[in-house]
């Protein structure tokens, strides 16, 4: 069975650990995870949880220390780094040939590598300007543009859209999505989780450099509708007597409540509370929960 597993593995790691020259505790302590082909795993934690560490330790930055990192075949990865990454002195069009030169694209691959990555990223316009005189998000876009130009088993996105306009991460994100759906795996970490919410189908959380949840992600947000209200100032009396009626779990906060479950009958009669008393909900929120909202809770509220 452990065969047939690692057949379908792009990678693999083992009781992965890192700890730096004179750090007390580890950054990284006994990762064990299997990420299949067409698969993108987002990746979340908290400044200081490991996150950048693992990447590095896959990107091969940093040297392994303790534990495997195996790949199937040849390690076959590229990169979308947090970091700018390209010659601001050239021109777009310099910058990405001049990568194509590095990952030794040759010919029809070459050409439509490049006329897709210009496509995904929208800087069909941009490639006789200067690297250096593009906008914020534009740079990034080429950044993304250059990592995606690399022919890869495995993609790593670090952060990949930061400072983007809501138009382009949408097409960005697109990128990712077709990917995925060409075979391609991914791991992708940001701090904007409604984008891992929409391109991963598993969620890696880090805490403290040790694997804290590794779900599918259906698995983790569920079907179930829930509901979330907040008053200005405090919760209305009679919504606890309410809840009790009505058979609900409510977990109660300073100024409102969050149900984590009902149904529409119960919902209704809850609506019809609210529109009852003086004053309305700064805050009405019925649906499934997001991945925001969970990981808060699981990461004691930090982000």
């Amino acid at each position: 069975m452990a065969n047939s597993c690692w057949y379908w593995s792009v990678l693999e790691l083992r009781n992965l650990s890192y700890r730096y020259p004179g750090a007390a505790q580890p950054a990284l302590s006994g990762i064990d995870l299997q990420l299949r082909s067409g698969e993108c795993l987002g990746l979340l934690g908290s400044n200081g949880a490991g996150k950048t560490t693992l990447l590095s330790l896959l990107s091969g930055v940093l040297p392994a220390q303790q534990g495997e990192i195996r790949w199937q075949g040849e390690r076959s990865l590229g990169l979308v780094p947090q970091q700018l990454a390209f010659y601001a002195g050239l021109k777009v069009r310099e910058n990405l040939e001049l990568f194509a030169d590095l990952y030794r694209l040759r010919g029809n691959e070459r050409r439509q590598r490049l006329e897709l990555c210009i496509a995904c990223t929208d800087l069909g316009d941009k490639l006789q300007r200067r690297s250096d005189r593009l906008s914020g998000g534009e740079q990034r876009r080429l950044n993304f543009a250059i990592g995606l130009l690399q022919p890869a088993e495995l993609y790593l996105f670090d952060e990949a859209t930061v400072g983007v306009d809501t138009s382009s991460r949408q097409m960005l994100l697109n990128a990712v999505e077709q990917l995925v759906a060409a075979g391609k795996s991914a791991i992708y970490t940001s701090h904007y989780l409604d984008e891992v919410e929409r391109v991963a189908q598993r969620i890696l959380l880090l805490h403290e450099g040790q694997v804290r949840l590794d779900l599918d992600t259906r698995q983790l947000l569920g079907d179930r509708h829930g509901l979330l209200l907040e008053w200005p100032q405090a919760a209305p009396a009679g919504l606890d007597a309410l809840l009790a009626r009505l058979q609900l779990q409510g977990e109660f906060q300073a100024n409102g409540v969050h149900i984590a479950v009902l149904n529409g009958e119960q919902l209704l009669e809850i609506t019809r509370f609210v529109q009852a008393k003086d004053g309305l909900p700064s805050l009405l929120r019925f649906g499934r929960p997001s991945l925001e909202q969970l990981y808060l809770r699981l990461n004691g509220g930090r982000l």
